[in-house]
């Protein structure tokens, strides 16, 4: 679906569709770990910076959240993957 050619009326005040999505499980030595899902999404009013975020979604610990953003899903995928690790050590 091309939703380029859906005109956004002036009550949306976001809007995004989902790229892709993936489950992971992190281990950092027995330090911190959990289960995590990464969504990647594009931001149907940005403009080609920065289009794409991720975040991830902690199971067991909903009060976490990673974010990222990039101009490639692959690249915002990465840098949310890297910053929930980072995330979750630092609530260990």
């Amino acid at each position: 679906m091309d939703w380029s050619r859906i005109p956004l009326v002036g009550q949306v005040t976001e809007a995004a569709r989902v790229v892709g999505e993936a489950e992971f499980v992190l281990d950092f030595e027995g330090r911190a770990g959990g289960w995590v899902r990464i969504t990647v999404f594009e931001d149907l009013r940005a403009g080609d910076a920065d289009r794409f975020f991720a975040r991830a979604a902690f199971r067991d610990r909903p009060e976490l959240q990673a974010v990222a953003t990039a101009s490639v899903p692959e690249d915002a995928a990465a840098l949310c993957l890297r910053e929930a690790g980072i995330t979750l050590r630092r609530a260990s």
